[in-house]
């Protein structure tokens, strides 16, 4: 930190539904007065920054923001909430000096380095390579995937579309609920199968496979039928997620080269880690023909961390700042 930088700043993770926003440490990244507001309370974006930092303890001048919307142009329209903003006077309508903003999955990586033990959850593998790349998915409501390498200016994220790749099928069984669940669909991605929505379909489709066709139930009920041994359709349809969660994160082990390990976010994983925990997530993942002994050695962490977005923020801005500077 040079100086003339900012020691804390405003930092927000911002979804369709909730803007959580905290003041972070910019040496330490610790954060401070965590507050959530929906974001149906607030007509803009700018008006929720103004309203948060109202009763900050010192004057903030700076902000990193991590979004759920694309960020292609200069105005920002968010995917699942009615907030639109150009990125060029955000600033200024929140009463900052600067305001940076990041995609949701660029900030994620950039948390991957900070994250203390006890935010993540080890499932098998060896030691990460020192500086190696890192990889993070997130199935939640859609499957962010992003990349982390390092450079000689510290680390770069490199986020991506992986999540919208073509979803393929290994053997029959597969291809008949594959094809199931993309009907009336030009294609199906893997986000269609690997989100909460994704469970919700695929139980749906076993259900049909055995003649029940109006078999509907939420992402949580699911699971809850799964875990609790209620429903051997809800098993199943548990099983074909965690081996194809696996299988996916293997293929972007290989993709990113993820010596560094591989990290599972989202809303998802942290609430089935007794499930991951069994040994067919891990063999899915290093079931790569040649390529086993390549992924057998990276290891995997799920985040389990309440606020990540909130810390990549942080890290990304300070990140942003010191290359400024």
């Amino acid at each position: 930190m040079t100086k003339t930088s900012p020691t804390h700043a405003l930092v927000a993770d911002i979804g369709g539904t909730n803007a959580r926003f905290a003041i972070a440490d910019l040496a330490t990244l610790k954060l401070a007065d965590i507050r959530t507001f929906p974001t149906a309370e607030h007509a803009t974006l700018a008006a929720a920054m103004r309203a948060y930092l109202k009763d900050a303890p010192e004057k903030i001048a700076h902000a990193g923001l991590a979004v759920a919307a694309p960020l292609r142009e200069d105005t920002v329209k968010f995917t699942n909430a009615v907030w639109t903003f150009k990125q060029s006077t955000l600033a200024q309508e929140a009463g900052l000096d600067a305001a940076y903003v990041f995609n949701d999955f660029e900030a994620q990586p950039y948390a991957l380095p900070v994250l203390g033990d006890d935010e993540l959850h080890a499932l098998g593998g060896g030691a990460a390579v020192d500086r190696a790349p890192k990889v993070v998915l997130g199935p939640g409501t859609g499957l962010g995937v992003a990349g982390l390498v390092w450079s000689p200016s510290g680390w770069v994220p490199v986020p991506g579309e992986g999540g919208h790749q073509t979803f393929p099928a290994e053997n029959e069984r597969e291809l008949a609920i594959l094809e199931r669940m993309r009907k009336g669909l030009e294609r199906l991605s893997v986000e269609r199968a690997l989100s909460g929505p994704g469970l919700a379909d695929i139980y749906q489709a076993i259900a049909a496979s055995y003649g029940f066709s109006d078999m509907a139930f939420s992402p949580k009920e699911v699971e809850q039928m799964a875990i609790g041994g209620e429903d051997d359709m809800a098993t199943e349809a548990l099983d074909f997620f965690v081996r194809w969660l696996g299988r996916f994160a293997g293929d972007m082990a290989l993709a990113f080269g993820a010596r560094g390990g591989v990290y599972i976010g989202g809303g998802i994983a942290p609430k089935m880690l007794p499930r991951l925990e069994q040994a067919d997530f891990r063999e899915e993942f290093e079931r790569k023909g040649r390529m086993k002994p390549y992924v057998e050695a990276i290891p995997i962490h799920v985040i389990v961390s309440d606020y990540p977005g909130l810390k990549g923020a942080a890290a990304g801005l300070r990140t942003k700042l010191a290359n400024a500077a």
